[in-house]
């Protein structure tokens, strides 16, 4: 064997392992590129469907936040509403001056003598806005309905008010007092939120 018949053999061989390799780094990169693509789908589809779901998830709570903010929305004006009739209500019941040196028994009379008047606006009132009235504003209310209620008999024969016509008729004026506060202060809370 000559050195030129030992070098085609080494050549060929050569050539034969550098083209098998060849074809087999061409194939196994094609390979690569097939589970590559076919992983990347994969992880695609799972992502996309996560997002899906998180969008779908995301616009029920938009939703349902909407849905309570205009609730919420309702129930503030209602109670807006109801604030301001019963300020309406307690300036309505106030007396006028009637003379320059009135005072505060002057004041309770009246409060006295409106008995009856203020039980049945107050009683209409609870009616329309009981619903979104406080717990404690309707017990206020309640609690004012029932003593203008019994105070409308501390009136004698002689059409004048009973000294516990006179207590009563301050309770009257301090309940209803109370009353709006608790009224003004639950819708004064709503807006600062």
């Amino acid at each position: 064997m000559q050195l030129s018949d030992i070098l085609a053999i080494s050549g060929t061989i050569l050539a034969s392992i550098g083209g098998g390799t060849a074809i087999v780094f061409g194939f196994s990169s094609w390979l690569g590129k097939v589970w590559a693509n076919r992983l990347m789908e994969k992880e695609k589809n799972e992502h996309s469907r996560e997002l899906e779901s998180l969008k779908n998830t995301f616009l029920r709570e938009t939703e349902s936040y909407k849905i309570k903010l205009k609730k919420s929305e309702l129930i503030f004006e209602k109670q807006f509403e109801a604030a301001s009739e019963l300020v309406a209500l307690h300036r309505s019941f106030m007396p006028q001056i009637n003379f320059p040196h009135m005072d505060w028994e002057d004041v309770v009379d009246h409060y006295a003598f409106s008995s009856q008047k203020i039980e049945k606006e107050l009683e209409k009132y609870l009616s329309r806005h009981g619903a979104v009235l406080g717990e404690a504003v309707e017990e206020k209310i309640s609690e004012c309905i029932g003593v203008a209620g019994w105070n409308k008999f501390e009136i004698n024969k002689e059409y004048e008010v009973t000294s516990k016509g006179k207590d009563e008729g301050e309770k009257i004026y301090k309940l209803l007092n109370e009353a709006k506060k608790l009224m003004i202060q639950e819708v004064m809370t709503q807006t600062s939120t």
